[in-house]
């Protein structure tokens, strides 16, 4: 009965030692589960907070398009109130052009006929009508009339 009193104490002691080998290992295992779940939370963590980020990129974005979107717009219509602008610019210099042109040459025939009746003609000249000379004969007559 001692021998297996001794035994049973021996198996008892070996059980125990094997029990708290068993927890050390265990707890060993769940402390480092323990380490690997708080790495995986902060990954988690920094997944969530880039994924936030990108959202806000995301909704930057469409803005950013938005606005763009409407410069160019406003790019366009400026474009086009310029390319009318010119033209109506054009359109006046042309007129004005015209009509000083047209006064100009009212002018060269008024004083091409008063400086015929001023002057002395004799009767062999030929009479010439200022409509029928040239832009450069008019200049001449003016020329010549204000010289």
């Amino acid at each position: 009965i001692e021998k297996l009193k001794q035994q049973l104490a021996k198996t008892k002691e070996k059980a125990q030692e094997e029990k708290e080998k068993l927890e050390q290992k265990y707890a060993l295992q769940v402390s480092e589960l323990e380490g690997q779940f708080h790495q995986k939370a902060k990954e988690i963590g920094m997944i969530q907070t880039e994924l936030k980020t990108i959202k806000q990129f995301q909704k930057r974005k469409i803005q950013v398009e938005k606005e763009l979107d409407d410069l160019k717009e406003n790019l366009r219509n400026s474009e086009k109130n310029y390319q009318e602008t010119l033209r109506r610019l054009e359109s006046r210099f042309f007129e004005e052009k015209h009509r000083l042109e047209q006064e100009a040459e009212k002018r060269i025939i008024m004083l091409a006929e008063r400086a015929h009746h001023e002057a002395v003609v004799p009767t062999t000249q030929k009479n010439v009508d200022i409509r029928d000379l040239t832009w450069e004969q008019k200049e001449k007559v003016l020329r010549l009339l204000f010289a």
